[in-house]
């Protein structure tokens, strides 16, 4: 009789136990999670040039004075709006320099373009201020780049989420988690300059004038994130 009752008891236990494993298989929510990536090239239209005026450019010959003469007014033949584009961003003095020093002068130059560049550097060259780098380039649209990357990423994950749900005869219901952790925007801020190439003809050696070349890698902009979606329990047929 107490076997009897313990081969019951146990049967029950089976007995609720499955019915607890369908009642928590029905509750559960089936969902799917997918990561979605995008990525935007962007050409430069704010470029940074670092101009230096410096007396030792031609061993104290041409002063800062004059030399700043000729590239503001090689910078007004190019369209430059000085006033606008143009800042000081260190000088040695006439006042404060040691005997026998030269003198010299930094200038940061704001431009809109590769081309815009170019001609800097061309007009400049033509007045002997040969000390001009690029020091960065970026763009003065990256926000809206930006969301239009996290757009992108956004769609990615949905298609990726709806590929996935179709694999199995099932589609995707809304999205209910959404995880922004992108922290990569690559901006380069490396620009390449040709300016004269010696070639040579007829066994002599000559220079080839030629108009400088400025051009840029585009800024990359990458974007991540990790999305979650509903899956709806209706089995396509």
């Amino acid at each position: 009789m107490k076997r009897l009752f313990i081969a019951m008891a146990t049967v029950a236990m089976m007995v609720l136990a499955s019915v607890d494993a369908s009642a928590q298989y029905r509750d559960m929510i089936p969902t799917v999670s997918v990561n979605g990536s995008a990525q935007i090239k962007v050409t430069p239209d704010v470029i940074y040039l670092a101009i230096k005026l410096d007396e030792s450019d031609s061993k104290g010959k041409v002063s800062v004075e004059q030399q700043r003469k000729d590239m503001f007014s090689a910078l007004r033949k190019c369209g430059i709006d000085i006033e606008k584009q143009l800042s000081v961003q260190g000088m040695s003095s006439e006042f404060y320099r040691k005997r026998g020093s030269l003198a010299a002068t930094q200038y940061e130059l704001k431009v809109g373009s590769a081309d815009e560049a170019r001609r800097v550097f061309e007009a400049l060259d033509k007045v002997g201020v040969v000390n001009v780098n690029i020091t960065r380039a970026t763009s003065s649209k990256l926000d809206e780049y930006r969301a239009q990357a996290r757009q992108q990423a956004m769609r990615d994950a949905q298609m990726r989420a709806a590929q996935l749900a179709e694999a199995v005869g099932q589609t995707i219901g809304a999205c209910y988690e959404i995880n922004d952790y992108t922290t990569n925007i690559e901006v380069s801020t490396r620009g390449r300059l040709l300016m004269k190439n010696a070639v040579m003809t007829d066994g002599a050696a000559s220079v080839e004038e030629a108009e400088p070349e400025v051009d840029f890698e585009q800024i990359t902009i990458n974007y991540n994130i990790s999305t979650k979606f509903y899956l709806n329990t209706e089995v396509k047929k």
